[in-house]
């Protein structure tokens, strides 16, 4: 069998991503999958360019103040229901200004052994990751997003888990947050902007399969 080779014009990184990228939507579709993560180019918009120095960004995010965004978060769409009534909906909610501080415990069970110094450690397994987000919602000249403001707090309102996008937390394996509290704070002098606090844990998904008896 003769060697195959790629064609040059699929050689170029940008189309790499723009074939994977096509085939991995394709595929949600097809699986009529929802709220799934993907690591690539399109929620990491600093995937290095080969052909150039340093970090350059293949896909760009443009803030309010006409910078490149770094680092976003998205609250992805959902809402709270109570039995078949909705309580609380909300649509995706894309923060462009937010940074992040995760860490994360072990868990693990100390026990002293009399006459002998020391304890005993058994290490049980990992806590659940802890994340402080804190950000900004910012508004045009002598602007305050009102609206904005009120939206974010309905979304940290809801009494479940919130899926969230952000490539930063997803590298962490981060998917699903539970809001443990939020704060609102006001700054002196700056009318437009709005700063927040946010504390949370990060949350797996579980799966019950039920089987007849």
């Amino acid at each position: 069998m003769e060697n195959f080779k790629v064609p040059d014009q699929l050689e170029n990184p940008l189309i790499l991503n723009r074939v994977a990228t096509n085939a991995i939507s394709g595929l949600v579709q097809f699986a009529v999958l929802s709220n799934v993560k993907i690591l690539d180019a399109q929620s990491n918009p600093y995937t290095v360019d080969q052909g150039k120095e340093g970090d350059v960004p293949t896909q760009k995010f443009i803030s309010k103040l006409g910078t490149v965004v770094y680092s976003n978060l998205i609250f992805n769409a959902g809402k709270e229901l109570e039995g078949s009534i909705v309580v609380r909906e909300w649509k995706d909610f894309r923060i462009d200004d937010a940074l992040f501080s995760v860490s994360q415990a072990k868990k693990l069970v100390e026990t002293e052994i009399q006459g002998k110094d020391g304890v005993v450690v058994e290490y049980i397994g990992l806590g659940a990751f802890q994340i402080q987000i804190t950000g900004r919602i910012t508004g045009g000249y002598n602007v305050y997003e009102k609206e904005l403001v009120a939206e974010l707090k309905n979304i940290l309102k809801a009494g479940q888990p919130l899926a969230i996008t952000s490539w930063y937390l997803q590298n962490l394996d981060i998917t699903d947050v539970v809001i443990k509290d939020f704060n609102f704070g006001q700054v002196e002098g700056e009318y437009s902007t709005q700063y927040f606090t946010i504390n949370c844990q990060s949350d797996q998904i579980v799966e019950a399969t039920i089987t007849g008896q």
